[in-house]
């Protein structure tokens, strides 16, 4: 079974708390992300600044120079590196997210996105593997499929 460790991006950019909010925006138009794990000078997973979180700077242009931990946010969902696939990607269905850090105890190792885990089911699917089912049905579909199948 497939775990968050075996998908997961190691290759990280981050941003430290006092970093200001036009070195965030930089970083992820250079490298094309979404968003940036936020960490502290002892590595310590503060939180996440994303788009999301950067979309009331179109109001206000005179924010440049605010700093990350303004705008981050603080309650991150994450995962343990040995977390289930089957387990992410239900997260990923029910909270909506784009991505998820992946820890090894209390230590940043990776990031899993939702871009990470589509790839690496074309990827098994091209080699003919079986991918494992999803732990839970969702509730909007009645047992048995659809009405009228």
């Amino acid at each position: 079974m497939s775990q968050a460790k075996d998908v997961m991006s190691t290759f990280l950019f981050t941003v430290d708390p006092d970093d200001t909010i036009e070195t965030a925006i930089s970083l992820m138009l250079k490298h094309g992300l979404s968003g940036l794990p936020v960490l502290d000078m002892t590595g310590h997973l503060l939180g996440i600044v994303s788009e999301f979180d950067l979309l009331d700077l179109v109001w206000d242009p005179q924010t440049s120079k605010d700093k990350v931990y303004h705008y981050m946010t603080r309650e991150v969902h994450r995962v343990d590196e040995n977390e289930d696939l089957s387990a992410v990607a239900e997260l990923f269905r029910i909270l909506s997210i784009r991505r998820l850090p992946v820890m090894q105890g209390d230590k940043l190792v990776g990031v899993i996105s939702r871009h990470d885990l589509l790839r690496y089911v074309c990827k098994v699917r091209e080699q003919g593997a079986a991918i494992a089912p999803p732990m839970s049905i969702p509730l909007e579909m009645p047992l048995g499929g659809p009405a009228g199948v």
